[in-house]
């Protein structure tokens, strides 16, 4: 049976998922957990989701109790909370109690950490002898406590390279992969840390002091999570020591774990700089979107405002010259795209930690000088190649000057926006500012006004 979901949002979609509500209902009915199981084997949770919501609340309840442990966890996540309490009933919560207790530590917290905070409120009292989930529930959320492993290898600086591989060989089956050890002093505060393989090219005696590498990025349990995944930047360890305010080793963030915070918050940024709050999602409702996305659009709305006015004002000119209506979408649009271009890149670098100080961000202001003015005088020359074309075909007033005037503008708007797209955001930053959040609609608002009131002025000392 190949039953298939049809997003709301295209059409026909009730008529066609009120048949697949019905036969789902009906392989609930027969009990056929086999067939459930394997129609709904490739459905993201979000349909499953849907499809929750659509069945009554006996069958939705039955066909949760049938879902693998697994789907059914990412499916609770996406669940509004008031029906997630009416549909998780202390049958759902054992099977997750259950779900994790077999899980690996690492497995089990990721697992953990993506439910939601009423369903963690009712497994944390009954899951007390897996210290992970009790010890990373007291620190903030979105920290380094909070994503933490306790789990870790740690050996003092005098032990020998054959017993670091014991210590290894032993933790394998309790951690698995090992991606870095570190080195501790008596007081449990790490002093070094050198990856596993190091091991294979001394002798057996050699201290773990001779190995190790004293140039190694540390972060305290408070620590944001973004600032964590950075520290790793540039260096050969990807595993990330974790201490407490007493500088003592508490436990370390996993290479796993780091790649999956530089996603999250990549996938962040992206939503920010599309004028979209970081926790939106396809499935929210119509106030959510109201929510995440109006204010954004109102921002965006005050500066095209602005620079309708500026239109306005050259309302003689325009007069003169109606043609000059016809590029001012044209010089809008490069400085949108130069301008987010640049702002783009600004942000991607800072999201990696990376910083300009002193000269180093002189030389990229000249960089960004000089690629912004060839792409401006490249683009110019274009669009006045095409006027000038256009103009032996169809009748174009004093083409010569309207060609000037034109390019003039985008190689002026191109270079401002290019300038001002990639030194925004590092101002943001240095005021304290979330770039990602600010930028998209400074920038796309800054360049709508600027490039207007360029062009108006370049058309009316070349044109006119």
């Amino acid at each position: 049976m190949d039953l298939k979901w049809v997003p709301e949002d295209e059409g026909a979609a009730d008529g066609a998922n009120d048949a697949v509500v019905g036969a789902i209902r009906q392989l609930i009915r027969d009990k056929n957990k086999k067939a459930v199981r394997k129609v709904l084997a490739h459905w993201p949770p979000e349909n499953i989701m849907e499809l929750l919501v659509r069945l009554p609340l006996k069958a939705a309840r039955k066909l949760l109790e049938i879902l693998p442990d697994q789907t059914s966890s990412r499916v609770l996540s996406e669940l509004r909370p008031q029906y997630r309490a009416a549909i998780t009933r202390d049958e759902t919560v054992e099977r997750l109690r259950e779900l994790i207790r077999r899980m690996p530590p690492e497995n089990a917290l990721d697992t953990f950490r993506d439910l939601p905070d009423d369903v963690q409120d009712r497994l944390g009292p009954d899951l007390k002898s897996f210290e992970g989930i009790q010890a990373s529930r007291a620190f903030e959320k979105e920290s380094a406590g909070e994503i933490m492993q306790r789990r870790h290898v740690a050996l003092a600086p005098d032990r020998s390279a054959a017993e670091a591989v014991e210590a290894l060989q032993r933790a394998s089956d309790m951690i698995g992969s090992v991606d870095t050890v570190f080195v501790i002093d008596a007081d449990n505060r790490p002093i070094g840390a050198f990856k596993p393989r190091a091991l294979l090219l001394v002798p057996p005696d050699t201290p773990l002091s001779k190995i190790m590498s004293r140039e190694f990025p540390i972060v305290s349990s408070a620590t944001d999570q973004e600032e964590a995944a950075l520290a790793t930047a540039g260096t050969e360890f990807k595993s990330l020591p974790v201490v407490d305010n007493d500088g003592r080793l508490v436990g370390q963030i996993t290479t796993k774990m780091l790649a999956r915070v530089v996603a999250e918050e990549a996938a962040e940024d992206m939503l920010k700089l599309g004028g979209v709050n970081e926790d939106a999602r396809p499935t929210d409702s119509v106030p959510k979107i109201l929510r995440n996305r109006l204010p954004w659009l109102l921002a965006g709305l005050v500066g095209a405002t602005i620079a309708a006015l500026i239109i306005g004002s050259f309302e003689e000119e325009l007069e003169k010259a109606a043609i000059l209506a016809a590029f001012i979408p044209v010089v809008m649009s490069m400085a949108g795209n130069a301008g987010l271009q640049a702002s783009v890149v600004s942000v991607q670098a800072l999201a990696m930690g990376s910083n300009w100080p002193g000269d180093r961000l002189i030389y990229r202001f000249g960089r960004e000088l000089l690629g912004a003015l060839l792409n401006g005088a490249i683009a110019g020359s274009i669009l006045a190649s095409l006027i000038l074309g256009g103009s032996l075909v169809f009748e174009v007033a004093d083409p010569v000057r309207l060609a000037l005037a034109t390019s003039m503008s985008l190689l002026t708007v191109t270079t401002i926006a290019a300038i001002v797209g990639s030194f925004v955001p590092l101002a943001l930053n240095r005021l304290g500012i979330d770039p990602a959040a600010a930028t998209g609609v400074f920038i796309t608002t800054s360049n709508d006004v600027v490039g207007v009131l360029v062009y108006f002025l370049m058309a009316s000392t070349f044109y006119f």
